[in-house]
């Protein structure tokens, strides 16, 4: 047999985990306030605040800021009224709506994209949006619990939901043709549950 082949009988006896069920994906273990440290799902501050010496040394008002690695979002974190936050700032917001102008205006025309997703009958469509990440932040918090949209494009639902979020609140980073995204599948709108998460903020 070619060493390159896949034999079932050549498993080693511990092998269960190669054929036993798929693991249960809990998309809560992706939320912005989860994390290695976190053990009661209170939050990472709840943690760190628990280390007296910690807490003394971060009493008080502070912030710091940085800029992500593209240097489009500047991001600043620190402490107000006893309340830790994080804000974000994108710089690039309406290049990025102007953009999706130009792709739509160009779509409408019958301009093809080679780039663009096969649609379900086969034939090439058109990118549906281009969300800023502050925006994509933004509903992921308000509506979802804080679980990021890496995450919710996974289950068909909450993707078709956040489909909806980006077209009734968000319409000018839609590229598809027309302005409407073509959302497979009826969904209830989402409830909006607001920021509750402690280290996220102001």
């Amino acid at each position: 047999m070619n060493n390159n082949e896949f034999d079932p009988k050549n498993l080693p006896a511990d092998a269960s985990y190669l054929t036993g069920p798929e693991p249960e994906f809990n998309p809560d273990a992706y939320r912005q306030d989860s994390g290695g440290l976190i053990t009661t799902n209170n939050g990472i501050a709840d943690i760190l605040l628990k280390n007296d010496r910690l807490y003394n040394a971060m009493k008080g008002d502070w912030t710091r800021t940085s800029t992500n690695g593209s240097g489009n979002m500047k991001i600043t974190t620190g402490r107000r009224d006893g309340k830790f936050y994080i804000t974000r700032e994108q710089h690039n917001v309406r290049e990025v709506a102007a953009r999706c102008a130009r792709y739509r205006a160009a779509s409408e025309a019958g301009a093809p994209d080679a780039l663009a997703p096969l649609m379900p009958d086969g034939r090439l469509g058109y990118k549906w949006m281009d969300l800023p990440d502050v925006i994509a932040i933004r509903i992921s918090d308000e509506y979802f619990g804080g679980i990021p949209w890496a995450v919710l494009k996974r289950d068909r639902t909450m993707r078709a939901q956040f489909y909806r979020v980006v077209q009734d609140e968000y319409p000018a980073f839609i590229c598809y043709p027309g302005g409407r995204l073509p959302i497979p599948i009826e969904v209830p709108y989402p409830n909006r549950v607001g920021q509750q998460k402690y280290f996220k903020g102001i």
